[in-house]
């Protein structure tokens, strides 16, 4: 499970890093990754294993409706708690969380695209597609000259 959790971290981490390149080509996508990786590989995995571990009981769409819902959660409460206690001015809490947009967006995209991740490297497709690959890459092997 894990591994699973690293792999899911590694990949919301390029993603959010690509996305951030595309959407300002200036080069601060890698400087926003290398902020972005500890968080996720840290905060990220434990709150997605406390995600597996509340919908463990629960299958279905239920179960990945549930857990999709409390990686975004989670997601969000690290920034707008910390926002609460050090940001909020005379009480206006939703005017502290919208200076701090930028770090919502962030921090609840990036843990959608982790929660994606998780689910795909779940599902049986993955696992068909992931066999298929490690099919071609015996053949591939096989062709020794």
């Amino acid at each position: 499970m894990f591994i699973r959790k690293l792999v899911s971290a590694l990949g919301a981490t390029m993603m959010m890093v690509i996305l951030f390149l595309i959407l300002d080509e200036s080069g601060v996508g890698l400087f926003l990754g290398m902020y972005i990786l500890p968080i996720i590989l840290i905060y990220g995995i434990l709150s997605s294993i406390l995600s597996d571990i509340l919908m463990r009981r629960t299958g279905g769409v239920k179960r990945m409706a549930a857990a999709g819902f409390i990686h975004m959660f989670l997601g969000a409460l690290f920034v707008a708690v910390p926002t609460f206690i050090f940001d909020a001015d005379n009480g206006n809490w939703i005017n502290s969380v919208w200076n701090n947009s930028f770090f919502f967006f962030t921090a609840v995209v990036s843990s959608f695209i982790f929660w994606c991740f998780d689910e795909a490297i779940k599902s049986e497709w993955f696992g068909l597609f992931r066999g298929r690959c490690l099919g071609i890459l015996k053949r591939i092997g096989d062709m020794r000259v």
